[in-house]
């Protein structure tokens, strides 16, 4: 018999935060994580910032980002965006949540485990119409 180790945190929901340059930065570095389900979701939004940079304190408009996913992506996240990152030293940080309700863990699971690829929502209406019997232009006459 063969016998499986089951990790049963490793799909535990977890938060990774990170800050950027800008909204244009923030969606770039959110949209690929997404497309290459390294997270779930991203959330974005300005932020105002005050931190001391070689020994000068900063005071600046920044991006915040919180990634959604599951702990067994998170190194992988995290190397995704240091990479993706423009920062030299960019705050990367992982928080472990405690209790995320039942049905969100599902839907998490089910769509990062899915090995196929996401559809735009323009790529999703052209397939829709033509599942529908819409206008098949490769077919006209």
């Amino acid at each position: 018999m063969l016998f499986e180790s089951v990790d049963k945190e490793s799909k535990n929901i977890v938060f990774v935060y990170t800050t950027c340059s800008g909204i244009e930065e923030a969606r770039s570095i959110g949209l690929s994580a997404v497309e290459e389900k390294l997270a779930i979701s991203v959330d974005y939004w300005p932020v105002n910032s005050i931190y001391p940079w070689q020994n000068v304190i900063k005071e600046i408009d920044q991006c915040m980002l919180i990634f959604s996913t599951q702990k067994i992506l998170s190194d992988k996240l995290m190397k995704h965006i240091e990479a993706e990152h423009s920062y030299e030293v960019p705050m990367v940080i992982r928080s472990d949540m405690k209790i995320t309700n039942q049905p969100y863990s599902f839907w998490v699971d089910n769509t990062l485990s899915n090995k196929d690829k996401y559809l735009t929502e323009e790529e999703y209406e052209h397939k829709k119409k033509e599942e529908e019997g819409g206008y098949q232009y490769d077919k006209l006459k």
